[in-house]
């Protein structure tokens, strides 16, 4: 017969494999193990040692037990029942993605799946008006680069930008591209090679697993959580016990898909933590300028001293995602940046850039960017409120401070694949919670986008996938 410990030892090794508890994160204490199974804190630590002597977990003193890490060797992962994401099960997120970014351009009637606004939000007709008086002022930007006095001003109208955030960079320092996803390309390019290991947060942005995988680059998933972002302690883990780590990759204000935004003890503890252990970051600052309070949150880059961080934004989301124009701030890496940028795509439209320049000169940007995050945190409120409203019992959710993402768990055994499918018949659509993870995890959870405009039709579409979402649990009981 087996023991009452070993017992609690499965069930809790059942919820790792299930990914309750990714590798790396902190598990129950031995006090909460012992209380949800109604026995004594020496029956719970027995329970914690027979993993510990499985592998399963790993023991940090006046820490606690933790989810035990893949082993570095080939020979040591053979004995770990779960192994790092391998390119394979990137590709397989590639396929997954191709077919979410396809809805777009489908005629699903309520789409909710993308991270970007709906055009209406954006200034379309003023940005169009622009444009024009550029070519006619300045012909010469269609057929020509940005000249250097235009670059040198634009850099200048940045810097100052950034200065508000209380980020200080230089003009020379400042490198444009074709959104923030070749930003981020360029920086993994320059830090890693094939085969290397990349901390990502998780859940994570699918896109990234997906550049990850054409890199030929392996992801080690961090847990982040919708309050505070990346977890350091696991990280810190990570960094100790797991495989060498040539990055990290982190979005530290909105966080794509949880909103969460790392507080900013939190990011100067990251920055020591990153140093002590010899691991560069990029920082995806995408989401920065969409906060819905009264100052913008600081970027981790602003308590960098010695050039660790790659700082990589974008006015993709802010102003118009058409324009796809990004820009990055490389630190002691930023030459080398800049050249990979020259043997790849050289340079940024020039006609947009000067149009850019324009925007921020006059404080048009400033104006149109408030609009917007206005308009997106009465809209997060409204959907946020109709989820909890419409969902079965046991749904939860946290409000962001920002972006355009709303993190909606479910109850447990609720598949958002099978959800998904049925909601794609009624011409809905969202993005499945198992798209954020190279690993079969998060399958209860959901990602919305709130930066639809609010109306009838959008109110429906979520009660109608509250009351699906209800079928499939009776369904499956």
């Amino acid at each position: 017969m087996e023991a009452i410990y070993q017992d609690i030892a499965r069930q809790l090794a059942a919820r790792m494999d299930a990914g309750e508890f990714p590798p790396g994160s902190k598990l129950p204490s031995v006090r909460q193990l012992a209380a949800s199974h109604g026995v004594n804190s020496l029956t719970a630590l027995a329970a914690y040692r027979w993993l510990e002597q499985k592998q399963r977990v790993v023991a940090r003193p006046r820490a606690g037990f933790f989810a035990a890490l893949p082993a570095v060797s080939a020979s040591a992962a053979a004995t770990h029942h779960r192994a790092l994401p391998s390119p394979a099960t990137l590709v397989d997120v590639d396929s997954r993605m191709s077919q979410l970014v396809a809805l777009s351009a489908s005629d699903v009637a309520v789409q909710l799946h993308m991270a970007e606004a709906h055009h209406s939000l954006y200034p379309s007709a003023e940005l169009a008006r622009r444009l024009q008086n550029a070519l006619l002022q300045r012909p010469e930007l269609i057929g020509a680069y940005l000249p250097a006095a235009q670059h040198e001003r634009l850099c200048g109208l940045l810097k100052q930008m950034a200065a508000a955030w209380q980020m200080e960079v230089k003009t020379d320092e400042i490198l444009f591209c074709n959104g923030i996803t070749e930003g981020i390309s360029l920086a993994l390019r320059h830090l890693t090679r094939p085969g290397d290991t990349v901390a990502v947060e998780t859940p994570v942005y699918f896109g990234l697993l997906q550049t990850l995988a054409a890199l030929g680059l392996k992801a080690l998933e961090i847990p982040c959580t919708p309050d505070a972002g990346l977890s350091l302690e696991a990280l810190e883990f990570a960094l100790q016990y797991g495989p060498p780590v040539r990055c990290l990759v982190t979005v530290t204000n909105y966080q794509n898909p949880t909103g969460a935004r790392m507080p900013d003890d939190n990011k100067k503890r990251l920055l020591a933590l990153a140093r002590r252990h010899g691991v560069a970051i990029i920082e995806d600052d995408v989401f920065g300028e969409l906060y819905f309070g009264e100052a913008r949150p600081t970027p981790l880059k602003a308590w960098d001293r010695d050039g660790d961080v790659i700082y990589c934004a974008s006015f993709t989301k802010s102003l118009a995602p058409s324009f796809r124009l990004g820009w990055l701030s490389g630190g002691r890496r930023h030459a080398a940046l800049e050249r990979l940028r020259a043997s790849s795509s050289l340079v940024s439209p020039a006609l947009l850039l000067g149009t850019l320049t324009d925007l921020l000169a006059s404080g048009d940007y400033a104006r149109i960017s408030q609009r917007l995050r206005r308009l997106l945190a009465r809209q997060m409120e409204q959907v946020a409120d109709a989820v909890l409203a419409a969902f079965p019992r046991g749904t939860t959710l946290r409000r962001p401070q920002g972006g355009l993402l709303l993190w909606v768990e479910g109850p447990e055994g609720l598949d958002s694949g099978r959800l998904l499918e049925a909601a794609l018949r009624e011409s809905i659509s969202f993005a499945p919670g198992m798209l954020f993870s190279a690993e079969p995890r998060f399958r209860h959870c959901l990602r919305l986008n709130f930066g639809q405009p609010w109306d009838e039709a959008q109110r429906q579409a979520i009660v109608r996938l509250g009351e699906l979402a209800a079928e499939q649990l009776r369904t499956t009981c």
